[in-house]
């Protein structure tokens, strides 16, 4: 049994390896197989937690592949492994990562039903850092409403004293009228704001279970 439960550790950490070179691979294609290789070892072992990891990430990948359908098939599975464990908190992160990938095909109504899903979950469990950077990703496809989901960002933010977050979203959004919101001592609202880019699919690293 002492061995059988070594050679299960062993295993997991080769799965866990391999997911952690598919995120440092710059090739698209070299990452898809090394987290399907992951994704086999998980299943051999019926590891659920690292099962749910890797579907995340190979649906990340397809979409930056531009294969929609398989994306979202990949993170639909990895979502409702994580319902059945109850992991709310990467339950949540699928639901984002699905987000952006309607966002990334311009379906911008299915895009923002993923997103408030996750915004519900991670209100109900209280992430703050979570829920202020899910709202400034509304803001940012919520045009209509976006300086609404801004300013509830930024009062999180100011709270939480959270400065990269802050200068993160000035950066983003260039959105002058929301500059006098941010506590002065967190950030210096006068410079030059740049491009930083927001809503970028998250990668799962190995998780806990």
């Amino acid at each position: 049994m002492e061995d059988a439960e070594s050679s299960q550790t062993s295993s997991t950490k080769d799965a866990e390896q391999l997911l952690m070179q598919g995120k440092d691979s710059s090739d698209l294609n070299t990452a898809l197989n090394l987290y399907e290789q992951a994704l086999e070892i998980y299943k051999k072992h019926k590891d659920k937690a690292g099962i749910a990891s890797a579907y995340n990430n190979i649906g990340v990948t397809y979409a930056r592949l531009q294969q929609q359908e398989l994306a979202l098939n990949s993170l639909k599975n990895s979502i409702n492994l994580w319902k059945e464990i109850s992991n709310k908190q990467n339950e949540a992160v699928v639901l984002l990562n699905i987000g952006w990938v309607y966002k990334t095909f311009n379906e911008l109504l299915k895009a923002l039903e993923a997103y408030y899903k996750s915004l519900d979950i991670l209100q109900a469990i209280g992430s703050q850092k979570d829920i202020a950077d899910t709202l400034q990703i509304i803001g940012s496809v919520h045009e209509e409403q976006a300086i609404k989901f801004y300013e509830s960002a930024i009062s999180i933010y100011n709270d939480t004293k959270d400065k990269k977050a802050l200068k993160h979203l000035v950066n983003y959004t260039k959105i002058t009228e929301l500059f006098y919101l941010i506590d002065p001592n967190l950030i210096d609202v006068t410079e030059q704001p740049g491009d930083e880019p927001i809503n970028q699919p998250i990668i799962s690293t190995p998780v806990k279970k």
